[in-house]
């Protein structure tokens, strides 16, 4: 008799059930199992799929209910799948430019800038976790934009030394055309100048070492003076 009414013999698991239901209609609206704690629509919603995150981190979720949450693809770790996601929209932006240096200030893709410079300040602050080290610097990640500016502009100069015997860049050379826009630090090169990219940067490496050479602060490192030394 109860049975035929629709008699609810277990309140809790009715309600879980309930619950499961309306995060299935979510997924059909939206196309994912991510609802967020601040979706006023859907709080209820959201406090639910937070709570069996929390339970299954407790491991006192039962498997047949972790079963029925994988088949619609629930999202277990929200930060891990986020993660995932922008390193995606990484990989998609390489495979459209050509490298994973994506600017902030490039409006279509802010999000994605903002992410790829909180990934740096992690790396700098040792808490980026190695693996997702390795799948960064396996798509070719630049983990600092003034090594790689200036390992590009030593190359450029190795270049120019091999076509040219060496390397006093003249600004009348009309031969060695820079396509990269090198941001002037001061203000000593005509902006018509053919190499004024190249004769910036050997400019600023003169500056960096007589800072250096005078105690002050400079960019210019061990390393980096070895390396020019080399050239000549």
């Amino acid at each position: 008799q109860l049975n035929s009414i629709g008699f609810i013999w277990d309140t809790l698991e009715h309600a879980w059930n309930k619950q499961f239901y309306e995060l299935c209609a979510f997924r059909a609206r939206k196309g994912h199992c991510n609802v967020s704690t601040n979706d006023e629509r859907n709080k209820s919603l959201g406090n639910w799929v937070q709570q069996q995150r929390k339970l299954r981190k407790k491991n006192t979720l039962s498997s047949d209910r972790i079963q029925q949450l994988n088949s619609i693809g629930f999202i277990w770790d929200s930060l891990e799948h986020a993660w995932n996601e922008h390193f995606n929209q990484l990989c998609a932006f390489k495979a459209q430019s050509g490298h994973c240096n994506v600017s902030q200030n490039d409006e279509r893709n802010k999000s994605l800038g903002e992410w790829v410079k909180n990934q740096r300040v992690l790396y700098k602050k040792n808490t980026l976790d190695s693996d997702r080290i390795q799948q960064l610097s396996s798509i070719g990640f630049i983990w600092d934009q003034y090594d790689h500016s200036w390992n590009e502009h030593f190359n450029e100069l190795c270049a120019f030394k091999a076509e040219n015997g060496h390397c006093n860049v003249s600004q009348n050379d009309a031969e060695n055309k820079s396509p990269r826009q090198w941001v002037k630090k001061k203000g000593v090169l005509d902006k018509k100048n053919d190499n004024k990219n190249l004769i910036q940067w050997i400019s600023e490496q003169r500056f960096e070492y007589c800072r250096k050479e005078l105690g002050e602060h400079s960019t210019m490192t061990e390393e980096k003076e070895k390396q020019l030394n080399e050239i000549g």
